[in-house]
């Protein structure tokens, strides 16, 4: 087979549509630069040819290793002629004997030199004298006939369910017979279907917009964790980031282990991967490398860290106080805050992850007075201080409506019902879990009793004056948590009575100046921008902490 294969690149200086595409720059380097590239590392091809009419052209073809340049004659370089004549004469003029003669037009950029040569493999292993590159394009059309529209499709139908329709790029393979005979394709063609990307076919400016965009999206591998123990908030904020970022890839891994991220993962319809083991993921990243890897699964180990580090990744980290930590080239963590961090560490509230049910939910304007409690502590709630909260609630003298949000790894709901029992009006007291939208919740709340995870920034960001508990040493960490912040915080589980949590509920109920001193403080932070910020550091487009 090998050999058999000569590439034609037309490229003439007469483009009308996009004035002097061929030599344009698309992603730095010029149009026709990519089709000689892809023609001269497809294996199969044997030798490229560039015909032309242009010195300039000719001059680049040169630059970036065509093997040979043939000039194109006038009457074959003008508006009206068509492509078959052009590549009959590129082929009769061009040096050696091949069986078969590939016209690559420069105006498809993104086909990989692997589609060009299964393609080329597919037409010399049928036997087809010719193979013509196709790429999908269902849609609904609609073609005008004798001043009529008539539809091409014979019913409407969803796209995905239609009959599928293809488009020809510029790119097909014939026998020599069939050049020689002045024709692009014999009659009874075969087909090698492409990615749409790849069949991508530049005629128009939008078109090189899309195509720059294309070949400047990078990949990423975003890993994760959500089970029983860690809760949703990694996976939610991986899901977050991922509605913002349009312009990249991103391929989401995680552990068999963590059920809850997979439900989610799932349910988002974003592309995700399940492995058996942190060393699984490693082996699938070794064999296509992205160019970005993120970490949100907490403190890393070395040994896994020391094997990515080895790879050419950006490496970026969420909240990872890991001695693995150290060979990630960016540490992102919202929760905890750092007076001098290091150059490529990122502290602090400005770079939460922001759900977009908060970005668009009503902040408080006032609280005037207070009539709706909510609890929520999330996750597992580990030292069950969702029970810890109703019971102190069940002493105060004011009756108010208590909204109780589990997490989804909550487990004692059937204790709660008898700590619920004892309010003179149970049922003002409302329980949920797996809800639709924290933030519903919220906009309906005048204070909000939770532990000091990121909860904290989602109230903050609807001015929700909040008193906290931390479940750990970890959280207890969290300097978010602070009343000159909006957030009365009583300190570690262990050591926080349901007296203690009583009498601060009592003061902050009565106590409107309080209430209003803690709502105006917490509109002071620009928690909604951080997503921007996160994807610069992600990207490398951040200079400075």
């Amino acid at each position: 087979m090998a050999e058999n294969v000569v590439s034609v690149i037309p490229a003439r200086k007469g483009s009308k549509g996009i004035p002097r595409k061929n030599i344009r720059e698309l992603n730095g380097k010029p149009l026709i630069a990519h089709a000689i590239e892809a023609s001269k590392n497809t294996s199969e091809i044997d030798h490229t040819v560039l015909t032309t009419d242009s010195d300039e052209i000719a001059q680049i073809g040169r630059e970036y290793g065509a093997d040979e340049i043939i000039h194109r004659p006038k009457e074959l370089a003008t508006d009206e002629v068509p492509l078959a004549p052009v590549i009959q004469h590129a082929y009769a003029e061009s040096e050696g004997n091949f069986e078969y003669v590939l016209c690559f037009q420069p105006t498809v950029p993104l086909i990989t030199h692997t589609s060009v040569e299964e393609g080329i493999q597919q037409g010399l292993q049928t036997d087809s004298d010719s193979v013509i590159y196709i790429r999908d394009s269902t849609h609904q059309y609609w073609k005008k006939t004798n001043g009529e529209y008539n539809s091409v499709s014979a019913d409407r139908k969803n796209r995905q369910m239609m009959e599928p329709i293809y488009e020809e790029i510029g790119v097909f393979l014939s026998h020599r017979s069939i050049v020689e005979d002045g024709r692009r394709i014999c009659d009874s063609p075969s087909f090698y279907e492409v990615d749409r990307r790849e069949g991508i076919d530049i005629d128009t400016y939008e078109d090189w917009k899309i195509a720059e965009s294309v070949l400047q999206r990078k990949q990423l591998v975003y890993r994760l964790i959500g089970n029983g123990n860690t809760g949703t908030g990694h996976v939610y904020r991986g899901i977050t980031l991922a509605d913002h970022i349009f312009e990249h890839d991103v391929l989401f891994a995680v552990e068999k282990k963590d059920e809850l991220a997979i439900d989610k993962l799932a349910e988002s319809n974003y592309a995700y991967r399940v492995f058996e083991g942190e060393q699984a993921i490693l082996e699938y990243i070794r064999t296509d490398v992205p160019d970005v890897v993120v970490n949100d699964v907490l403190d890393t180990s070395v040994e896994y860290m020391q094997s990515l580090a080895e790879l050419d990744s950006r490496i970026v980290n969420f909240e990872d106080l890991g001695v693995g930590s150290k060979y990630a080239d960016a540490i992102i963590n919202a929760l905890y805050e750092h007076s001098t961090p290091p150059e490529n560490h990122y502290f602090g509230s400005e770079y939460f992850c922001l759900r977009s049910e908060f970005r668009y939910a009503t902040p408080l304007e006032e609280i005037p007075s207070v009539e709706r409690i909510m609890i929520s502590f999330g996750g597992t709630d580990e030292n069950d201080l969702t029970a810890k909260a109703l019971r102190a609630l069940s002493a105060l003298n004011e009756e108010y409506e208590i909204d109780v949000v589990l997490g989804l790894g909550y487990t004692e709901r059937d204790h709660l019902d008898t700590i619920i029992e004892k309010f003179s009006s149970p049922g003002r007291i409302s329980v949920s879990q797996n809800i639709n939208s924290m933030a519903k919740h919220m906009e309906q709340a005048d204070l909000l009793i939770t532990s000091n995870g990121r909860t904290l920034y989602e109230a903050a960001s609807l001015n929700l004056p909040m008193i906290s508990i931390a479940q750990n040493a970890r959280e207890q960490k969290h300097p978010f948590a602070h009343i000159s912040r909006g957030v009365l915080s009583l300190g570690h589980a262990n050591y926080v009575s349901e007296e203690n949590l009583q009498a601060a509920v009592e003061d902050y109920c009565s106590n409107r100046e309080q209430r209003e001193m803690m709502r105006n403080e917490l509109s002071t932070h620009d928690i909604a921008n951080g997503i921007e910020r996160i994807k610069k550091i992600m990207f490398e487009e951040a200079n400075e902490n």
